[in-house]
């Protein structure tokens, strides 16, 4: 018994031993690495605790294996289980994206609560990616949000699309800065942009009503904030561009050989080379000293040394081609005025030609942001006004890109490689060679053509963006709110071309001075009044207003002058030219909106929701519009969205450890488009000169004046609708964060040039034609933790799309895209077609390459007959889709889409006492490309690029690549699969390595911040595309036709070197 009463009693001592361990340590924020005063430590599932001090200490009684909780206001709570006497805790910030202000149009809204299928980019993920434009930067991270760089030329624009592309006229999203509407935000810079919100639903988008049938892109500047002492940032960084993948054109030896091979093929005897270059007559005629036979026989001389000929692409790029940009912020703000100035340099030089003609674009921004409080009380402000303004200058000098005419790539890439770049100076004032007519008088050095189009001129544009408002609160939950914003833009550009004389097809006898300038201005005048209650568990929010929207001018004029005898272009300016010569100048000039046309609208939206759980948006939008006829000019555009916290119902408390956060979505909307010209309804009158002829010789024209155009009153908008449904949730510790939307977008009444008769007499009048369905999936999954002095966070992103047109209103169902794109002379490459995606593919399917004369042979018809008399081994197997016994137009089928099944991207963030990476990969897949320049180098004289070796040259050789020919042949002049890539690929877009420099300049009380870092962009791209780029943008010749790789000016591939520094 004793034994047992002491045993008892031993375990009572060692839980009163137990319960006097004293824990004391310190909790600091993750973010700042500051003390957090105030921090409750409690010990779990008991009221026992504390509060840490001043210093973010604390000290509380408690026992091993008790586990302690701290827990702070916006702060994530943490557990420690007690193993020992001290326990140091970093505490993270809560779900505080869930609690920022996002920009839903015209208002502003917890994220938490809005209900419809919004993106909002924070401005620090944008400047961390070190892009010369904002969108640019969107690229992997916004999914539904297709960009899309035009080409990798400096100044170049993207293009945009989201969820589909739904029309074939302007697919671009509406733009809005700071509550003004403008073409686009490629003049921003990307460090004077807080935050972009991305309204992808009908629901969201449907209070900008007739503008916003292809999304809404919403740009907020960045501000300074009330009672904050001044702020300076300076951002700057250094690049080198290079070209990431360069194709390899044939050498002197293999041009030769293939050339000769082409004509064996076809029975003929290879070239007598020697004599062809030294064949040069055009040049013996020009110059003196038989200089064209001087240069045929240097030539030929060379290549029997070995030399290998030019590269063209080589001589045209310009290696570790330097960009830098500047940038100075400035915000801050006392209790009645808060302001934000920025300034900023961006300049860089272009990749091809760069140095050859100083190619490339110099920008400079200047920003000021203000706010000034005119009248307050204790609880809020009651008068307000402050303004957002905006300057760009660009400098931009470009060297030719777009369709197959007029570029210098496609012409570095096809032109023969005999011809030296440089050679006498008494053939050319700058050293060009012009032109080796022995071997092609339709040919000439593309570095002289490239000089003599684009060294002697310059484009300078100007854009003025911003808007004044005024705000009144008479009571604190009424807002009136009335802004008037503009959108200008002016520039003016000159061009030089001097004479020249590069063969019979490239010379240019008389000199030219060309002079332009432009100017465009929009207005838009906004009056809104919100008003916003709280009643019990009842919140509603209310808003109408007013906006009127004008396109007030927009004219561009010109002049133009030959044979003006200036020597250089310094002095090569209109107002120089001799007053003798005066009437010489040709002059135009268009206006296309002289009076304007404009919008009239009026907006209401309710939001309502109760105890945060049920939430209510419906919106009602009527836009008047000038771009239609009475009778059809009002649209009326509703949405109704709706949203449940499913996470703060009861039946989900068991879960809340685990799901912290679920919201159900689902909204239905309306939205248009109105992108066309103004009064396209009606007709304007043409006048003729020779007009009609009267009488009976018939030989005097009267002046005549005739319609320009069908007249159509009854065209209308462009709809959208649209269902999405969605769901947010964030888990584990707020740790996941899973978003996921489906949608239905049918877009209704394509506005579109009707096909009439070329009799008619007239234009084809615009009409309502067609009707086009995009559905599909977006989802982000992401996870961010701290593992000890670790922070990581990886976002995965995903969407896809299916595009189909389900109505065209012609005949056949087809609207037709343009001819000569692949090559002179070839038929459509794209078409829209009912039941198939926009802008696919058309042409010839084929069965490979004939290898043998067994399978020459077996080529035949239904009957038994050859399909072609000519046809031998080598040559492509075309299907004969119907078996009619004839390739023909009737055996085109759909080959493949341009358009991507899936779009991903996956962001990564690691930080590390100062180190930090982030990265980001965007991909694409399930698309296809077509090679414009390889079809080009099929015509007899031209290039290839080192692709040709893997063509068929003998049984088993090539099952893709027909064999060479010196002619023109069906194998090449088909459009056919054989010109059709995949172009799936994965890049990595940016990949950045820092160091935050806080610790070493601690005692630097000016400096608050500073951050070295080294950045890539398009480090590396897995694909098995063999031209330059898989990412190919839009047609030059159609704004629906992509994927059509002209020879365009590919992405760089970028090591940048940066410095960030806050006083």
């Amino acid at each position: 018994m004793k034994q047992l009463l002491g045993i008892i009693l031993l375990f009572f001592s060692l839980g009163l031993f137990a319960q006097d361990l004293t824990v004391t340590g310190t909790v600091t924020d993750q973010v700042t690495g500051d003390p957090i005063p105030g921090v409750a430590v409690v010990i779990k599932g008991t009221t026992i605790g504390t509060a840490t001090d001043l210093d973010g200490k604390y000290s509380v009684e408690a026992s091993m294996n008790n586990v302690l909780i701290f827990s702070f206001l916006g702060m994530r709570s943490e557990e420690r289980t007690v193993t020992s006497s001290t326990i140091d805790v970093i505490l993270r910030p809560e779900i505080t994206d869930l609690e920022e202000i996002v920009v839903t149009g015209y208002g502003t809204q917890r994220k938490a609560l809005t209900t419809g299928a919004n993106q909002n980019v924070k401005g620090e993920e944008i400047a961390q990616m070190n892009t010369s434009t904002a969108m640019e930067a969107l690229q992997g991270i916004t999914p539904g949000v297709s960009v899309t760089r035009n080409n990798g030329q400096p100044g170049a624009g993207t293009e945009v699309i989201i969820r589909g592309m739904g029309t074939i006229g302007n697919a671009s999203p509406l733009y809005i800065v700071d509550g003004v509407t403008v073409g686009n935000i490629d003049y921003l810079n990307p460090s004077d942009i807080e935050s972009i919100d991305i309204l992808k639903d009908a629901a969201s988008a449907a209070i900008y009503g007739s503008r916003a049938a292809n999304g809404v892109v919403l740009v907020t500047t960045t501000k300074g904030e009330r009672g904050s002492k001044p702020v300076i940032q300076y951002d700057t960084y250094y690049g080198m561009q290079n070209i990431y993948k360069n194709l390899t054109p044939l050498t002197a030896q293999e041009y030769m050989y293939i050339l000769d091979e082409g004509r064996v093929n076809d029975g003929l005897q290879p070239f007598d080379w020697e004599t062809m270059l030294k064949n040069n007559s055009w040049l013996n005629n020009n110059f003196p000293d038989n200089l064209g036979t001087q240069l045929g026989e240097e030539i030929w001389a060379r290549l029997q040394d070995g030399w290998e000929g030019t590269n063209w692409i080589n001589e045209l790029v310009q290696e570790n081609a330097p960009m830098v940009s500047h940038s100075l912020n400035i915000s801050g703000g006392s209790e009645d005025i808060i302001y934000a100035l920025g300034f900023s340099y961006f300049d860089q030089t272009g990749m091809i030609a760069g140095e050859l003609i100083d190619a490339g674009q110099k920008r400079m921004t200047a920003r000021i942001n203000t706010e000034f409080i005119l009248m307050k009380n204790d609880n809020f402000d009651i008068i307000k006004v402050g303004e957002n303004f905006t300057y760009n200058n660009n400098v931009n000098r470009s060297v030719g890109t777009g369709n197959i005419y007029w570029n210098d790539l496609h012409d570095a890439l096809v032109i023969n490689p005999l011809m030296p770049a440089y050679w006498d100076k008494s053939l050319d004032p700058n050293g060009f060679t012009p032109i080796l007519e022995g071997v092609s008088n339709n040919q000439t050095n593309p570095l002289a053509t490239c000089f003599y189009r684009h060294n002697y001129g310059w484009y300078k544009n100007n854009n003025v963006a911003g808007n004044v408002y005024l705000e009144i609160k008479p009571v604190e939950d009424l807002l009136i709110r009335s802004s008037y914003g503009i959108d200008t833009w002016f520039g003016n550009g000159r061009s030089w071309s001097p004479t020249y004389a590069l063969g019979t097809l490239y010379s240019n006898p008389t000199d030219a001075a060309n002079q332009n300038m432009w100017f465009g201005n929009n207005w838009t005048w906004t009056n809104t009044v919100t008003y916003n209650h709280v009643f019990g568990d009842h919140r509603i929010t209310a808003l109408v207003g007013n906006e009127l929207y004008r396109n007030q001018v927009n004219l561009e004029v010109g002049g133009w002058m030959a044979n003006t005898r200036f020597h250089d272009s310094d002095y090569a300016y209109l107002n120089n030219v001799d007053k003798t010569d005066i009437n010489q100048i040709s002059t135009w000039g268009a206006d296309w909106a002289a009076g304007g046309g404009g919008l009239m609208s009026y907006i209401g939206r309710l939001q309502y929701n109760y105890r945060e759980k049920y939430l209510l948006t419906a919106i009602m939008r009527a836009d008047g519009s000038s771009n239609f006829a009475e009778g059809n000019r009002w649209g009326i555009f509703p949405s109704i969205a709706v949203g449940w916290v499913l996470s703060d119902e009861a039946f989900m408390a068991s879960a809340a450890d685990y799901i912290n956060f679920a919201k159900f979505r689902a909204s239905w909307g309306q939205n248009g488009n109105q992108s066309i010209d103004n009064f396209i309804y009606s007709s304007t009158i043409r006048y003729l000169s020779p007009g009609y002829y009267f009488g009976d010789t018939k030989t005097v024209s009267a002046p005549t004046a005739v319609p320009a155009r069908v007249t159509n009153p009854d065209v209308t908008w462009e709809t959208s609708e649209q269902l999405n449904i969605g769901i947010d949730t964030r888990l584990f510790n707020s740790s996941m964060q899973f978003t996921f939307d489906w949608y239905r977008k049918m877009t209704r009444d394509w506005l579109v040039i009707s096909p009439i008769l070329g009799t008619s007499g007239a234009d084809a009048p615009w009409i309502n034609g067609g009707d086009i369905l995009n559905r599909g999936i977006e989802l982000t999954l992401g996870w961010t933790d701290r593992i000890g002095a670790l922070n990581y966070g990886i976002t995965f992103t995903g969407a896809h799309n299916h595009n189909e047109i389900t109505r065209i209103a012609n005949a056949d169902g087809i609207i037709h895209g343009p001819s000569h794109v692949l090559s002179q002379g070839t038929a459509e490459v794209s078409r829209c077609e009912v039941g198939k995606p926009i802008g696919f593919f058309y042409g010839y399917q084929t069965d490979g390459i004939l290898q043998n004369q067994d399978e020459v042979d077996a080529y035949v018809t239904p009957e038994g007959n050859p399909y072609f008399n000519d046809q031998r081994p080598g040559d492509v197997k075309f299907v004969d889709q119907n078996l009619d016994g004839v390739i023909d137009e009737k055996d085109k089928v759909m080959l493949g889409d341009p358009n991507p099944d899936f779009e991903l991207g996956t962001q990564l963030h690691l930080d590390y006492k100062g180190i930090y990476v982030n990265a980001t990969l965007t991909g694409r897949f399930g698309m296809q490309v077509m090679r414009s320049y390889r079809s080009f180098a099929d015509n007899f004289d031209q290039n290839y690029t080192t692709d040709i070796f893997n063509r068929w040259h003998g049984e088993g050789t090539s099952d893709r690549i027909p064999r060479l020919s010196s002619s023109s042949h069906r194998n090449t002049n088909f459009i056919s699969d054989i010109y059709m890539y995949d172009a799936d690929y994965l890049r990595i877009s940016n990949f950045t390595l820092g160091y935050m420099l806080d610790d070493l300049l601690a005692g630097f009380n000016a400096i608050s911040s500073a951050k070295v870092y080294v950045a890539f962009k398009n480090l590396y791209t897995f694909t098995k595309y063999t031209g330059m780029d898989p990412e190919v943008s839009f047609g030059h010749d159609a704004s629906w036709a992509s994927g059509i790789d002209l020879g365009l000016y590919p992405q760089a591939r970028t090591v940048m070197f940066g410095l960030s520094v806050s006083f």
